[in-house]
């Protein structure tokens, strides 16, 4: 009796444990001043929120629930991909804008990833960073279309 009233403990004990966080966020400027838009996948959701109107409008493009196949492909991918090869900083000079406007903006891309009771934190401004590459290409097919991160190499000077 002993041991059935241990195991169910145990067994009980588990099914209400916290489950294990795991988040990618990505905000993205897309190049422009106070623009931007934000990806955020956890354990169980997807949420792709935006500025747009030069920061006057919130929009939200996207919520809904992740299917198992994708909560398995996303930790497949985090259990994959080099996190502690980030970097906190990528950076490259301004010096390439002629003029820093609303429409001409130096691109950053933020990126926050939390898998394994570790958060890492990484920014990029002006740079093109073969890792957020890495990581986009994978996420993106998540988000539709018209939403996905695009980013054009050509438009970059320094890579990393």
């Amino acid at each position: 009796m002993k041991r059935f009233l241990l195991l169910t403990f145990f067994v009980a004990a588990s099914m209400i444990a916290p489950a294990q966080k795991m988040e990618i966020l990505i905000n993205d400027n897309l190049a422009k001043m106070n623009m931007g838009q934000t990806y955020r996948i956890t354990n169980d959701s997807l949420v792709v929120t935006g500025k747009a109107d030069y920061g006057r409008t919130n929009v939200d493009y996207l919520r809904r629930a992740l299917t198992s196949k994708e909560k398995k492909k996303i930790q497949k991918l985090l259990s994959t991909f080099p996190v502690d090869s980030l970097r906190p900083e990528y950076f490259d000079d301004y010096s390439n804008f002629k003029i820093i406007d609303e429409e001409h903006y130096p691109r950053s891309i933020d990126i926050s990833i939390t898998w394994k009771e570790k958060t890492t934190v990484s920014r990029a401004t002006n740079a093109w960073v073969s890792l957020y590459m890495q990581l986009i290409d994978a996420v993106n097919p998540f988000f539709p279309e018209e939403v996905r991160v695009v980013v054009d190499k050509s438009k970059f000077n320094v890579f990393y």
